[in-house]
C-alpha cells in the first residue's frame, strides 16, 4: 500500500488483464454528448440582452421585433446587395485596365463634392443616401465605376481611357 493509497483510505487495486489493457489502447475517450451552449459576446443595445451571434449587434428577440428585419425584406435587400456587387464585378471585368487610384479621387473629385447634394451623389453613384453622405464626407471611396458620374457633378472630367494606362486625365470645366 502507498502513502496517498493510505491517506485516501483506498485498497490497492490489482491490474488489469493485458487483453483489457490491449483493447482499451485503440479507444479515445470521449466526453458525453452536451447541448451546445451559446456564450453572450456582447449585449444588445436595446434590450441588454445577450448576442450570441457574431456578426448580430441586437439579440434574436430584437431583431425579430424590428418590421424592418423580417424575412421577406431582409431577402429583397439581401437581393439588391447581391445584385450590386454582380454588376461591379462585370464592369471590372469589362474594364480590366483602369486603375484604382483612391489618392486621384481625394485630390481631385473629393474636394468638388462638398458643394453637390446628397440627392445628386445618390443619383450619380446609384447608392443609398447614407452612403453617399459618407463619400461626400471623405470616409469611403466610391468604386471606380462611379468616379466619372461623380467627377461630373464637381466639373471635374475623368477619362476612362486614360486610367488604363495608369495616367489619369483630369480636365476642369
Amino acid at each position: 500500500m502507498t502513502y496517498w493509497d493510505h491517506v485516501t483510505g483506498l485498497e490497492p487495486r490489482s491490474p488489469a488483464p493485458e487483453s483489457t489493457r490491449r483493447a482499451a489502447a485503440g479507444r479515445v475517450l470521449q466526453r458525453p454528448p452536451t447541448q451546445p451552449v451559446a456564450l453572450a459576446l456582447w449585449t444588445c443595445p436595446d434590450c441588454g440582452g445577450a448576442v450570441t451571434n457574431p456578426r448580430h449587434v441586437r439579440c434574436e428577440a430584437c431583431i425579430a421585433a424590428d418590421p424592418a428585419q423580417a424575412p421577406e425584406i431582409r431577402g429583397r435587400r439581401g437581393a439588391t446587395i447581391a445584385a450590386r456587387k454582380r454588376a461591379l464585378s462585370e464592369w471590372d471585368k469589362a474594364n480590366p485596365d483602369v486603375v484604382y487610384d483612391p489618392e486621384l479621387f481625394r485630390r481631385e473629385i473629393l474636394p468638388k463634392l462638398a458643394g453637390a447634394k446628397l440627392s445628386e451623389i445618390v443619383e450619380a453613384a446609384g447608392c443609398s443616401k447614407a452612403y453617399a453622405s459618407d463619400i461626400r464626407r471623405g470616409k469611403w471611396t466610391p468604386h471606380v465605376s462611379t468616379w466619372e458620374a461623380l467627377g461630373a457633378l464637381g466639373g471635374v472630367v475623368v477619362d476612362s481611357a486614360a486610367q488604363g494606362a495608369n495616367t489619369h486625365t483630369l480636365e476642369m470645366q
